[in-house]
């Protein structure tokens, strides 16, 4: 049996071919790069179990700086993701860059800003939460119908995801998570005013909704609620509704229900809610302007910057580290909204 050998010109001409054909088919060159994504354990090309919490060290990140390929994975290590928006009077700056802006993590700067970009690069997961109880009965309905031409504006189709829910007493599910501007509609349609509030509670129960949500990459996790504040029936704290919304990184935005302004017991409260988890509270001056308070909030969440940096001495100490943001150009200083801060993995001991 003869055996034939191969020539460095024969092996140089077969790779020659190889090269030309990958470049000029670019279905093949995608299906190639996915097999190489699933063969490192990842789904379609992308990362298989990421989340985008600051206690999930050396997971991936979606490098948002790039403006040739926003979606360049890179390795994260110890890093801190946070989402801001910077304001001038009464607008919002859309036009940050990264060396305009600075962190300090419990008053030490950051070591390395890792990632910059706008918000709208990252797939939303959103939490509708609506007040069903006797006590915004009266404003019920104006309120539904701002709710659902909001979702319709903002959920994006196959990209992003939306549930419903209501509560008084309890809280009820009218519309599992869907990209479906019609389903959601529906979900919104299906709710029922009655009974006494437990918001609390129910604040509680998104949140982590949000959190354990089955994504396959970074995304923006926000609730929206309206109430008028109030609780007489939830087991949980204030206190505790915070920080299950720090833990897991949720931005809450609430628009207040009372048409007198931020004047009562129950405002504060959507105001802390808010203003701790890097949201903000919008009041409005009659039921029918509720649509109006979604409209900000549409504006809000689209001027959203996503920003990852790495701290430079983060310890898994479990405890609660506060984050500040700066933006300045020249001598201006901007306004910056972001959330407080965020809670450090607790690192579990092996005995």
């Amino acid at each position: 049996m003869l055996f034939h050998r191969r020539t460095p010109f024969a092996f140089n001409f077969l790779f020659t071919i190889l090269v030309t054909l990958l470049c000029a088919c670019p279905v093949l060159a995608q299906n190639c790069k996915t097999c190489l994504g699933s063969a490192l354990g990842v789904s379609g090309g992308l990362p298989a179990n990421t989340t985008s919490t600051s206690s999930n060290l050396g997971s991936v990140f979606f490098n948002l700086a790039d403006t040739g390929d926003p979606w360049t994975i890179r390795k994260r290590v110890n890093e801190v993701t946070v989402f801001f928006t910077a304001t001038k009077g009464h607008k919002f700056v859309d036009d940050l860059r990264e060396q305009e802006v600075s962190v300090t993590d419990d008053n030490r700067p950051a070591a390395k800003i890792s990632a910059f970009g706008h918000q709208t690069d990252l797939p939303l997961r959103l939490g509708l939460l609506i007040d069903t109880s006797n006590s915004v009965n009266y404003r019920f309905n104006f309120e539904r119908e701002a709710a659902r031409r909001f979702l319709q504006k903002i959920v994006r189709s196959e990209t992003d995801q939306a549930f419903v829910m209501g509560f008084s007493d309890q809280t009820i599910l009218t519309q599992d998570y869907t990209d479906n501007a019609e389903e959601l509609a529906k979900g919104i349609s299906a709710l029922r005013s009655d009974g006494s509030t437990a918001l609390f509670d129910a604040v509680r129960a998104s949140c982590l909704k949000l959190a354990r949500a089955a994504d396959q990459g970074p995304t923006a996790r926000i609730l929206v609620l309206l109430s008028d504040g109030d609780d007489n029936s939830s087991k949980s704290t204030l206190e505790q509704t915070i920080e299950t919304a720090q833990r897991e990184e949720i931005t809450i935005y609430t628009i207040t229900t009372n048409n007198n302004g931020y004047n009562g017991a129950g405002d504060q409260v959507l105001k802390d809610l808010a203003v701790q988890t890097g949201g903000q509270i919008f009041s409005r001056e009659s039921a029918k302007e509720t649509i109006k308070a979604f409209s900000l909030i549409e504006q809000e969440m689209r001027s959203r910057y996503a920003l990852a940096y790495q701290p430079s001495d983060l310890l898994e100490d479990g405890r609660f580290h506060r984050i500040e943001i700066r933006a300045q150009r020249l001598n201006k200083k901007f306004h910056v909204h972001a959330r407080k801060g965020y809670y450090a993995r607790l690192e579990l001991s092996d005995n």
